[in-house]
């Protein structure tokens, strides 16, 4: 089968484009045969092996998985003896953290859910990462109640675009932050608000929000501390980054500084389960939330993809397919 394939960390320019083996199911897995997959910021960490702690779990010297790929969408091909949720010939997404920009990518079931039949290949790839972190980070970790107020900073980007539609999902009053070229799309998946950060800085003219959902977390605790109630709290998924510890210095600071305050600075990493990505899929079937996505791309493109997902710039996400 033809896999996207890296012997070393390094800029997208470690990928090649390769005839490798077909994955052999274990017992308790699905062999996928790919229709489409999708970038992360994930993917980006796992191919260059920054920030370095993540290579304790991901390989010290090389990387420990070397087919990249987090997101699929696709159709089971074969079952392991002891797989119960699925078959051959079930249209199925989810996370299965790598291995998904290849022709076939084996998975447990635990992360997977089935496709409804109105919603794409595309569409279902596009989810699963960034859906989950969106709808953990709001409903779980930011315990958001329907009438709420939430404030997106980030809100164009993949997590970003579905934590607007989540949250309005979830019956939230949405104030989102973007750039300028992407106001317009912001505002057509459902915000309520929207803030251009080149024109206003939200932490000096933002108040009283339950929820800052932050998928950017450039701002310090005692700026981003202004625009939450009394009780408020900051979700934050990423901060100022760190060759050696990415963002976690700069993130157990803030946690210990917000502990003086009757306000919470929190961050969180999203955790599969097939009952978030039905819930997913449920937003997707009933036309309550759709991927935004910029781009498709072949699958000997990827490193193209990559390296533009590298640069901070792209428009929701940005998908694999064939």
């Amino acid at each position: 089968m033809r896999a996207i394939v890296q012997d070393r960390y390094g800029l997208p320019d470690v990928l090649e484009l390769r005839e490798v083996g077909k994955p052999e199911p274990g017992e308790d897995q699905v062999r996928i045969q790919v229709r489409a997959s999708s970038l992360n910021i994930y993917d980006w960490h796992m191919t260059t092996g920054t920030p370095y702690m993540a290579r304790a779990t991901a390989g010290l010297r090389v990387p420990k998985n070397p087919i990249p790929g987090a997101d699929v969408a696709g159709i089971v091909e074969a079952v392991g003896a002891n797989v119960t949720r699925f078959g051959p010939g079930d249209a199925v997404f989810g996370f299965v953290g790598s291995g998904a920009f290849a022709e076939f990518v084996c998975s447990g079931e635990k992360g997977l859910a089935s496709i409804p039949s109105n919603v794409t290949f595309e569409q279902a790839a596009a989810t699963p990462l960034a859906g989950i972190t969106a709808l953990q980070g709001l409903r779980d970790i930011g315990g958001l109640q329907p009438g709420q107020r939430v404030l997106i900073n980030g809100a164009s980007g993949g997590v970003g675009t579905f934590a607007v539609q989540i949250a309005k999902v979830l019956g939230a009053d949405v104030t989102a932050v973007c750039s300028t070229s992407k106001v317009d799309m912001v505002r057509s998946i459902g915000a309520d608000r929207v803030i251009d950060y080149t024109q206003e800085d939200f932490v000096s003219s933002e108040r009283g929000y339950h929820i800052l959902f932050d998928n950017v977390g450039d701002r310090p605790w005692s700026e981003t501390r202004r625009v939450l109630t009394d009780d408020g709290i900051n979700v934050t998924i990423t901060g100022p980054k760190h060759r050696w510890l990415g963002p976690v210095r700069r993130l157990v600071y803030r946690k210990i500084v917000s502990t003086f305050g009757s306000r919470t600075f929190t961050w969180f990493t999203a955790h599969e389960t097939g009952e978030d990505m039905e819930v997913l899929a449920g937003f997707l079937s009933s036309g309550a939330m759709a991927p935004v996505i910029e781009n498709t791309y072949p699958l000997e493109k990827v490193p193209d993809a990559l390296r533009y997902l590298g640069e901070g710039h792209a428009l929701g996400k940005l998908v694999i397919t064939g």
